[in-house]
């Protein structure tokens, strides 16, 4: 029984470093943060794929990453112009596997970010509605098709309109 009890806790410390590497913070994602370099973004997903937007260019406007298989994880947007002291603008999160310290993620919906975070406003653009929280310095963007709205539609939208199980597109953390 004791060998087993070895065996397990050392499983359990590493299962939890690795989640710890996909929280959502304030200022943070998984570890990225806007003091983040490019190339420790490189070696922090030395095991996935990064791809550079637009290719073949001097200059790029954004690094997708994707997991081995071909998972969409996130894209980091770099500041333009680059500032010497902060390479990152925002980080785009489209992996269910980022969730945020009260476990929201792509995954959840509406009647969870409503549940667990302020929302200061909801402003409408072509295709989303997007979700302001302070708390994180985030914008949630719900698909307009699931709160009942045409897509060009930019009336301002309240909470009262969006349905519970409006499902989360991606999620935005902003870095100024």
């Amino acid at each position: 029984m004791k060998k087993l009890l070895l065996l397990f806790v050392p499983l359990l410390f590493i299962q939890c470093k690795q989640n710890d590497t996909a929280i959502i913070k304030k200022n943070d994602v998984g570890g990225i943060t806007k003091n983040t370099t490019k190339e420790q973004l490189f070696k922090l997903f030395e095991e996935d794929s990064i791809v550079k937007i637009p290719e073949g260019k001097n200059y790029v406007n954004e690094y997708a990453i994707f997991k081995k298989g071909g998972e969409h994880l996130l894209t980091v947007y770099p500041l333009i112009p680059k500032d010497s002291t902060q390479f990152i603008e925002r980080v785009q999160i489209f992996s269910p596997k980022y969730k945020t310290e009260k476990g929201v993620s792509t995954s959840s919906v509406f009647k969870d970010v409503n549940a667990n975070y302020t929302i200061k406003k909801i402003d409408p653009t072509f295709t989303s509605a997007l979700v302001y929280i302070d708390e994180l310095n985030a914008t949630i963007a719900l698909n307009k098709k699931d709160l009942g709205l045409k897509e060009l539609d930019m009336n301002m939208i309240s909470k009262d309109q969006v349905p519970d199980q409006a499902k989360i597109k991606y999620i935005d953390i902003w870095f100024n």
